[in-house]
């Protein structure tokens, strides 16, 4: 229910994002279901609806929900986070309608901000369904993907793993190993179920992907999988342009309250033609071009036909360039930038001043879907389609200016898209982002070290004024407001690497060189 509590939060939210930049205030829900899709899209799902109910199927049509920076206190006050979101890209969630016996946990009800009645972003699966989501896919972008996710669990998480004593060794424990505030009995894992199927995968198998009609099935069910395709391919759909997500065995199906709790997921980042209010990309984002049917066969004499397991050698394998040989050049770099500043390392690998990025995606960390699994962790939406690097624990209280500084993988070939965030660690929200286009030539000033062009400094501090000329405009001001980095918050980094050049999938982390943060303070002022 929209309260004038969560009205004036909402209002006081907008107000301190002005200087992020905010997407325009979604659609309600039920406009967005009547008019997202063009007649050609309506007609499609009408004729679809009626091939699958000649089945004996049950049918029901869905919406597109919109969740981004403004969603956050909604989300926070039920959850308790705002996933380490990425600011300038939010979600667009399929919503589907909920099955008449299905339960619907008050819990997550507005995990993801409110919906229509009767719709959760977050659903649990029929043993014998499918979810068909088909339509045009938005302008050109950095990237497009589409996974589903494992979001609560009925169980407790592992304290004795390698993973849970690393966390709870450097501060992170909380933000990884959880219980749902308002449903102690469950924990959050918004772990991945599979490999996504993102624009590249689409472009590979179809011939193209950028505004082009598609059809995806996600399914725990290969009989309901192979039901739809047939009636696909009645409607004269080629096989090429039917993409498929298997929902693993080793998740628990069912309606009842025991079962798990899923959702699915679009992400859709640096649009070509920039994203602004008014771009066809932004009005695809708030408005997408595509319909969602939930399907379900009723016969209770058909046993479901699973699908293997999602284990950890299930992730497709990934590849990198390694960056090994830039080692000696990021170090370098770092102690030329201590020595532009004033405040040189006390020895030239500046172990006392400088700290790694953690690469999350390896042991001890593990972040994959899988693996997160395994141990009842929360994944915070992962996927293989990129790298991602972290680090905690910074205040901006005390003149504290971070230089962050490490290898540009759309330099070395390992990424199509990068972006540098800075979270808000207690709402678990992205405050600010740098696109990789902002990186490239940023260490270029820095003469000292060699490789420049595949390497970047950003800067990081309360107020970039007066330091234009130590920063040479590679940096961004911390805001002290509440959804930004208030006094005496902790923040933290996040580096992606998406798709690296020439794979369908991000970088094999092992073979990426981490970021660093170089802490420094700010000159005093004559």
């Amino acid at each position: 229910m929209i309260t004038l509590r969560s009205i004036l939060v909402r209002s006081l939210f907008v107000l301190a994002l002005v200087c992020v930049g905010s997407p325009p205030a979604p659609s309600s829900a039920r406009v967005a279901l009547e008019n997202q899709a063009s007649e050609e899209v309506d007609d499609l799902a009408v004729r679809l609806t009626a091939g699958l109910e000649k089945r004996g199927f049950e049918v029901g049509q869905g919406y597109f929900h919109i969740w981004g920076i403004e969603q956050c206190p909604e989300s926070f006050t039920q959850m308790g986070t705002c996933y380490f979101n990425n600011p300038a890209a939010p979600y667009v969630f399929p919503t589907v309608p909920y099955w008449p016996d299905e339960f619907v946990d008050p819990a997550t009800s507005v995990a993801f901000g409110e919906t229509e009645p009767g719709y959760g972003t977050t659903f649990r699966f029929d043993p014998n369904e499918a979810i068909v989501i088909f339509g045009y896919l938005p302008p050109e972008a950095a990237y497009l993907g589409l996974q589903s996710y494992l979001f609560t669990r009925k169980g407790t998480y592992q304290t004795d793993s390698d993973t849970y004593r690393f966390l709870n060794s450097i501060g992170a424990k909380d933000i990884f190993f959880h219980t749902l505030p308002q449903n102690p009995g469950r924990i959050g894992s918004f772990d991945s179920l599979s490999n996504s199927n993102n624009n590249v995968v689409i472009q590979r198998q179809s011939g193209g992907s950028w505004g082009q009609l598609r059809y995806f099935i996600i399914t725990p069910d290969r009989f309901m999988e192979k039901q739809v395709r047939q009636v696909l391919k009645k409607l004269a759909v080629a096989e090429k342009d039917i993409f498929s997500e298997a929902i693993p065995s080793n998740v628990t199906i069912g309606l009842d309250e025991e079962a798990d709790e899923f959702l699915a997921g679009i992400r859709y980042s640096r649009p070509s033609d920039g994203g602004g209010p008014g771009s066809p990309s932004d009005q695809w984002r708030n408005n997408p071009s595509m319909r969602i049917l939930r399907i379900r066969d009723t016969r209770e004499d058909r046993p479901a036909q699973r699908y293997p397991a999602w284990e950890d050698t299930s992730p497709e394998q990934r590849t990198a360039l390694p960056e090994a040989y830039l080692k000696s050049d990021l170090t370098s770099l770092v102690y030329q930038v201590s020595q532009a500043w004033g405040q040189t390392c006390v020895d030239p690998n500046c172990s006392t001043q400088a700290v790694r990025f953690i690469d999350t995606q390896s042991y001890p960390f593990n972040l994959v879907g899988p693996k997160c699994d395994d141990i009842g962790m929360d994944c915070l939406g992962d996927t293989q389609d990129a790298s991602y690097q972290f680090r905690p624990g910074f205040g901006f209280d005390n003149n504290e200016v971070y230089a962050v500084i490490g290898t540009l993988g759309t330099a070395t070939g390992n990424a199509t898209y990068v972006s540098l965030g800075l979270n808000n660690t207690r709402l678990r929200l992205g405050a600010k982002n740098i696109d990789g286009t902002e990186l490239a030539g940023s260490a270029l000033w820095y003469p000292g070290a060699n490789n420049l062009d595949k390497l970047y400094v950003y800067y990081f501090t309360r107020d970039c004024l007066g330091l234009q000329d130590l920063t040479h405009g590679f940096c961004v001001s911390v805001e002290d407001t509440q959804f930004v980095i208030p006094p005496g918050a902790k923040a933290s980094f996040v580096e992606r690497d998406y798709i690296r050049v020439g794979t369908q999938r991000g970088p094999d982390s092992t073979l990426t060189l981490p970021s660093m943060v170089l802490k420094l303070q700010r000159p005093a002022v004559p």
